[in-house]
């Protein structure tokens, strides 16, 4: 899926109008400053939620609960060792298959589900997580534009404007940027060598802090500098991070300056990769699955069983997949990853009570975790039980409140239950996230007409008021 032109347009008008305000300001700040100087952490917050509200609306991200909370962990992992951290990490994944991570304003991560799939081990995969934390706790993308201040608040707009459409985009957002330019090196606005290296060696540091092996850093951009070496197309990532013999091998030497640590389990790691590379990518048929099987490596053997499960789910064999998934859900239970999958399949089977028992008994012990409750919750609708979906959505969104799947299914729920105002005040929250704030207000006048409530109707009222707001204030940057 391309990235729209629509998100190019956004991060330009709010660039211009953080430079606008900006321009006033002649001191340009200082090397290894946090950037304060171009953008406040407040503004910087902002604006992420803004483009955030974009990438929802145009991006392909993988809608995947236990894929969701694979990354959120890991890279929670990873920023409880950062330093400079001065607001929530989110972490997220968009569904293609080209090697790319980004980062921008706020502490927004996006990974493509194509990055986890061509790595080999978690330590590899974490320490891109890892590179791209330290830009964001850095401040690299708002100190790059401190940099290019004197090439005018719209030139600086448009061209930091492309420049995080090729993050997620990178051939969109090159053609757009070579309009852009006009007069301004490109290597000015990429990140710089002194970037990269500072990235490099914050994120080795981090890696080792959180416990994964920092020779993972030095093997995946190895790895990928000689398997594009020749290339006439690199992968997204190593155009928006080159990856140089000399940067390869000062990273590889201050890895092995560090400790190793002891093997973790990376098991979660490999049902991940299974998950993407199977139901996401289409990338492994029922051959390979099964020839996987035998690997000498239990976590690889477990997870091609496990991609195997959800292979014959998704063709529509959903006996043969309650079968192969059954030594796993056995030996473990309470894996997320298991029980996700076979909520699919007695839902399929229409075994209704058992998916409810299951979710249930593990709900109790794990009542926070995000695959669990939206689980319990889609059974539930399945079921016809919609006061409890609702009941467990309602009381997870106080905790995740843009959480686009649980408001997506407690749509559903009230649709069902035959609530049309709390459904179209559902409708709002999802309008807003992707920012469409004229849907957002119709849906609430919507949910006003449908309530007979006074108190219902003035706070639908007041959040109508609060989202036009908000949509001046967008406007307001145009």
């Amino acid at each position: 899926m391309q990235f729209p032109r629509i998100s190019v347009m956004l991060a330009a008008t709010v660039l211009s109008f953080m430079f606008a305000n900006a321009s006033a300001q002649s001191r340009l700040p200082e090397i290894g400053t946090t950037g304060a100087s171009v953008m406040s952490i407040e503004k910087e917050q902002t604006f992420g939620d803004l483009y955030m509200r974009q990438v929802r609306a145009t991006a392909p991200i993988a809608g995947d609960p236990v894929l969701n909370e694979y990354l959120k962990d890991l890279g929670n992992r990873l920023v409880r060792e950062a330093d400079d951290v001065r607001f929530p990490f989110t972490f997220f994944w968009v569904n293609q298959d080209q090697i790319n991570a980004f980062a921008f304003f706020g502490g927004y991560i996006g990974i493509n589900t194509g990055l986890i799939a061509e790595t080999q081990t978690e330590s590899e995969l974490a320490s891109v997580v890892a590179h791209e934390v330290a830009h964001v706790s850095q401040r690299h993308l708002v100190r790059n534009m401190g940099s290019m201040q004197n090439a005018g608040p719209a030139t600086i707009a448009a061209v930091v404007g492309s420049l995080l459409l090729s993050m997620v985009s990178p051939d969109l957002g090159m053609a757009a940027m070579s309009g852009a330019l006009a007069g301004v090196q490109q290597a000015s606005i990429n990140y710089t060598r002194m970037y990269e290296q500072e990235a490099d060696r914050i994120g080795l540091n981090m890696m080792a802090r959180a416990g994964f092996d920092p020779q993972g850093a030095p093997d995946f951009f190895g790895r990928m500098a000689e398997k594009y070496r020749y290339a006439s197309k690199v992968p997204a990532m190593l155009q928006t991070h080159p990856v140089s013999e000399a940067r390869i091998a000062d990273t590889r030497q201050r890895a092995e300056q560090m400790p190793r640590p002891l093997v973790r389990d990376q098991s979660r790691y490999w049902l991940a990769k299974y998950r993407v590379q199977t139901r996401h990518l289409k990338q492994l048929n029922k051959a390979a699955l099964t020839n996987a099987m035998a690997n000498a490596n239990n976590n690889i053997a477990q997870a091609a069983r496990y991609g195997l499960a959800i292979l014959q789910l998704d063709q529509g064999q959903p006996e043969q997949a309650l079968t192969t998934l059954q030594p796993l859900l056995q030996r473990d239970p309470m894996n997320a990853f298991y029980l996700d999958v076979q909520t699919d399949i007695l839902l399929a089977l229409k075994r209704y009570e058992d998916a409810l028992k299951m979710l249930e008994k593990a709900y109790i012990r794990e009542p926070n975790e995000q695959t669990i409750t939206l689980n319990f919750a889609n059974a539930a609708l399945e079921a016809g039980q919609y006061d409890l979906a609702t009941r467990l959505l309602r009381d997870y969104l106080t905790r995740d409140d843009d959480n686009v799947l649980a408001i997506d299914l407690l749509i559903d729920a009230y649709r069902r239950k035959g609530d049309p105002s709390s459904m179209f005040e559902y409708q709002s929250r999802l309008y807003a996230l992707y920012g469409d704030f004229d849907e957002a207000i119709n849906s609430l006048h919507r949910a006003h007409k449908q309530s007979s409530s006074e108190l219902e109707q003035r706070r639908l009222q007041a959040r109508v008021e609060q989202l036009m707001e908000q949509k001046r204030q967008l406007e307001a940057l145009r």
